[in-house]
């Protein structure tokens, strides 16, 4: 029916575009009308859309009974290609992260005046581009919705993919696009699909793999009835990535107003408590329901018996959503019984008594999600996504806010206020050629003394050469190829077109050979485009972390010698046992500090990781140092250029390890847990250490005045650690 061509536009600077062709050669004469309606929806559609899940569209155009679409080029794989590479079923948190950004352009198009309704949700009409962003392809039988009590005429759509509804049974609309995104997440979750029949039951025991969250969301996404299923692609975003969930003692989790009434009428005294602590008003603040969450504070508030005021707010739900029914239980007498027999009459002697229930312990502080999973991420910075820190029932909240690891990038540091929002970035340039999984955490120290919360980080870097199963120069477009060979449009410098399936002349074949014997070119520059970037030392990630640390070490025992190149102006040279050689020594924990922060610093650190790096740096090789030189002293005869060049290397390695980030977050965390319990025996402590270090370090010293000159360098160094750390800690967040 047609062909994708990749052609650059010479108008717009050699910008790469794909030219999208239909062709009515191969179409019945009953068809060609429908065919062309399709594409030209296609075309109006995409027109006026913005989205960074949608390509953009360039222009159209007639000629020759043939009907060109130019849109943007995406160099990427659909995802039923990658499931047939894969040959087998994708990692959930993989998948999740798909889904975040499908749901992401579903309620974008479902919000357009009017809705637009896909109706061909597929891994097929996905794409996956190479920097990671999910690309909604084929728009060709997408509709805009108008209500009307008449079911669809046409049987469109894929065959178990499409709802019962597509077929000719009632009126498709955004819950149409919800089923079918649900049996296409399935599918990615399972490598199945059965074309035959409709819905999904019983998905965690067929399919254990799957969480029971994601399991229960597919079920209710995919139910036959539409009005079973969830009322909007925000929901069912929601119930799938855990966003909102509101979880019962029992496990049982509601993510829509429906599902809570159900928990509710199912578990009143305990969902009474929730309601009288703020919980279910913050609950639904969080959903976007501001309205009922001002109704049931007022609940709340004004009735004073929890019994009646559960009831009140089920009431309430079922006044502003017609789809929720309260349940309805059934008398012993076999009589049908409003839920309201079922709440038992609560245990106290004066209404204005309020239920003292055993019930989920609850922080202070509420945090929005409790997890940030990235998905696949490629080389340069991520899409943002949102944490928001809030107090309960509307109470301000302040602390801080740090993160493990420099690769989670934050847009500001402290909380203060009834509600904070923060955007949370992955930078990954500093990998290089790092792939593989990332796993951070982003930690929340409040001002009033509460336990830290921890809110996991975790990310897929992945390099642009990491999928080596795409295809360069060609956009790849399901349903179009089923007649005719895709072909691939090459524009050469010289003005020469060339198509895909054409060889080059051989004079530019060996010219190739030649750029790919020296390097490969990279695929992508940082912002997507195809540019020719040369890759002049393309290493491995165990390859670049020896190298970094090589390159870290070097400059530490550099610094160090230089430090003893200095002082060799005297005579005679300071060479153990010559005491002069102590001073050489205690210089050597500050200057092979330096050093090694000279290669490990990174222009984004705040002062204050500097001054952590440095603090763990010098004591790291103050211990060391002390230590080893109480043992060569006791083994061994001075052999002076021997310790010395001992000494350098060891001073170099041990700088290196205590300005590394894990190393240097253990130690300041080891001794932040000794300050929050023991902190004037930790300050006594931190003098006594310093000072047996220094006395280690100048061990044989034929003179006081070097044994007390060592033990104030160790005294300051210790203290030094343990300062930098107390002051952390008091640290006031800005008002």
């Amino acid at each position: 029916m047609g062909a994708v061509y990749q052609a650059k536009d010479l108008k717009r600077q050699g910008t790469m575009c794909a030219i999208k062709e239909m062709s009515l050669s191969m179409v019945p004469p009953a068809e060609q009308g429908q065919a062309i309606q399709n594409f030209k929806i296609e075309a109006k559609m995409l027109w006026g859309l913005d989205h960074p899940s949608l390509p953009r569209v360039m222009g159209f155009f007639s000629e020759n009974q043939r009907y060109y679409l130019v849109m943007e080029y995406i160099d990427g794989q659909t995802l039923e290609e990658l499931l047939e590479r894969n040959k087998g079923p994708f990692p959930e948190r993989r998948v999740l992260g798909w889904a975040r950004q499908l749901c992401e352009v579903l309620e974008f198009l479902h919000q357009q005046k009017p809705p637009i309704i896909f109706r061909d949700m597929k891994p097929g009409n996905v794409m996956l581009a190479r920097n990671g962003q999910i690309k909604l392809i084929d728009f060709g039988i997408a509709r805009f919705f108008r209500f009307s009590g008449n079911p669809d005429t046409q049987l469109l759509g894929t065959p178990g993919f499409a709802p019962p509804e597509q077929y000719g049974r009632a009126q498709t609309d955004e819950r149409s696009d919800i089923y079918a995104l649900g049996m296409t997440l399935f599918q990615l979750l399972t490598n199945t699909l059965s074309e035959t029949g409709f819905g999904l039951k019983d998905v965690r025991s067929n399919y254990p793999q799957i969480s029971s969250t994601v399991a229960r969301a597919l079920e209710k996404a995919t139910a036959l009835d539409a009005e079973q299923r969830y009322e909007s692609v925000a929901a069912f975003r929601r119930a799938i990535l855990g966003e909102g969930n509101f979880v019962f003692e029992s496990g049982e989790i509601a993510s829509t107003t429906e599902e809570l009434v159900e928990l509710c009428s199912k578990y009143p005294e305990e969902a009474s408590d929730y309601l009288a602590a703020g919980e279910i008003e913050l609950w639904l603040d969080e959903i976007g329901e501001h309205t009922l969450s001002q109704k049931a504070r007022r609940i709340h508030e004004s009735i004073s018996d929890p019994h009646e005021s559960i009831m009140q707010f089920m009431r309430l739900i079922v006044s502003n959503n017609p789809r929720v029914r309260l349940p309805i239980a059934r008398s012993s007498n076999g009589q049908l019984a409003a839920v309201e027999s079922r709440v038992a009459a609560p245990p106290y002697s004066h209404p204005s008594q309020r239920l003292q229930l055993n019930r989920r312990p609850t922080s202070g502080i509420l945090v929005s999600p409790r997890m940030l999973d990235f998905g696949i991420v490629y080389p340069g910075g991520s899409s943002p996504l949102l944490l928001t820190i809030s107090g309960q029932q509307g109470q301000p909240v302040r602390g801080r806010i740090q993160t493990s690891d420099n690769w989670i990038r934050i847009d500001r540091t402290v909380f203060d206020g009834v509600s904070t929002s923060i955007d949370v970035r992955v930078n990954t340039m500093q990998f290089h050629r790092y792939i593989g999984r990332m796993n951070g955490s982003i930690v929340l120290l409040p001002e009033d003394g509460q336990s830290e919360i921890v809110i996991k980080v975790e990310a897929d870097i992945q390099d642009y050469s990491a999928n080596g199963g795409f295809r360069r120069g060609k956009t790849w477009v399901p349903d179009m190829d089923d007649e005719e060979e895709e072909e691939e449009l090459v524009v050469t410098p010289s003005g020469q077109v060339f198509l895909g399936n054409q060889p080059l002349p051989h004079s530019r074949r060996v010219r190739a050979a030649e750029y790919k014997k020296y390097a490969p070119v990279s695929s992508l520059s940082r912002n997507g485009s195809q540019q020719a970037q040369w890759d002049p030392w393309p290493i491995t990630p165990v390859q670049l972390f020896w190298q970094q640390r090589a390159l870290t070490f070097v400059a530490a025992f550099m610094t160090s010698s230089l430090l003893y190149i200095l002082s060799s102006s005297r005579q005679p040279l300071p060479l153990a046992p010559n005491p002069w050689a102590l001073f050489v020594l205690a210089g050597m924990v500050p200057a092979s500090t330096v050093g090694a922060l000279l290669v490990a610093w990174k222009s984004d650190w705040p002062w204050q990781e500097t001054i952590n790096r440095a603090v763990t740096g010098m004591t790291s090789v103050l211990g060391g140092l002390a230590l080893s030189r109480l043992l060569w002293f006791s083994l061994l005869p001075p052999l002076g250029v021997l310790q010395l060049c001992v000494m350098l290397v060891l001073a170099a390695t041990l700088a290196t390890t205590g300005v590394e980030e894990e190393i240097s977050v253990k130690m300041l965390m080891a001794v932040r847990w000794c300050l929050l319990r023991l902190p004037l025996i930790c300050k006594l402590g931190a003098v006594i250490v310093g000072a047996l270090l220094g006395y280690a370090l100048t061990w044989g010293a034929v003179s006081w005045g070097f044994t007390g000159f060592g033990m104030l360098v160790g005294i300051g160094v210790i203290s030094a650690l343990v300062w930098q750390v107390d002051s952390l800690l008091k640290q006031k967040p800005p008002r």
